[in-house]
């Protein structure tokens, strides 16, 4: 059921044949397994008792590696976090906009550190909810967005855990507990193993 979900979900209707489209598809059902879906469950739970701003960094520096189509690397906002590209001696020189999303980010950081209110001039940063789920878009022009994904998100965070529920009566055993656990950590590497297979075909 686990792997027909996925499956479901993530098949890029409907151009299912399309090697790049499913490319994709993979990349975003792992980054939602293990950054995405995660981080909206906490901030959930968080915002019911404390304000919670949350934010996507998708800002892609010449300086990325990867190639275009994998986005903003993980990860890749720490360096902007520190201002690395504002240090002269970097044997990269960045550019402008490299400089200016690393300065916006700081002052985020130090305005929400002073006040607990991390908006800058031009761009109010609205909090994170579970009716309003906003967050702010740093790139170049960062902006605020609301519902990062939503079908996805919901997918991890309300269905997924309730197929993971479902007993199966095998010989009279029930498949329960740590059992269903390695049923579906199980079943997830089948899913991957499947669309990795799709992919390379």
């Amino acid at each position: 059921m686990i792997v027909d979900a996925l499956e479901f979900m993530y098949t890029p209707w409907p151009d299912n044949s399309d090697k790049y489209a499913l490319r994709s598809q993979l990349v975003d059902l792992v980054g939602d397994y293990y950054y995405f879906a995660p981080s909206h469950a906490v901030a959930d739970v968080h915002s019911q008792v404390a304000p919670v701003y949350l934010y996507e960094f998708a800002h892609r520096s010449k300086f990325s590696f990867n190639a275009e189509w994998m986005g903003v690397d993980h990860g890749v906002n720490a360096a902007y976090d520190f201002g690395q590209p504002l240090v002269p001696i970097w044997p990269f020189q960045h550019s402008k906009a490299d400089n200016n999303v690393s300065l916006f980010i700081m002052t985020t950081y130090a305005n929400f550190a002073r006040s607990g209110a991390p908006s800058v001039s031009g761009v109010t940063w609205e909090r994170f909810n579970s009716s309003h789920r906003a967050y702010l878009r740093v790139d170049t022009n960062p902006k605020m967005a609301a519902a990062f994904n939503p079908r996805r998100m919901s997918f991890w965070n309300d269905y997924y855990p309730k197929l993971g529920q479902v007993e199966f009566d095998t010989e009279k055993e029930v498949v329960s507990g740590s059992g269903a656990g390695i049923t579906m950590a199980t079943s997830f590497q089948a899913a991957l193993v499947f669309m990795l297979a799709i992919f390379w075909v």
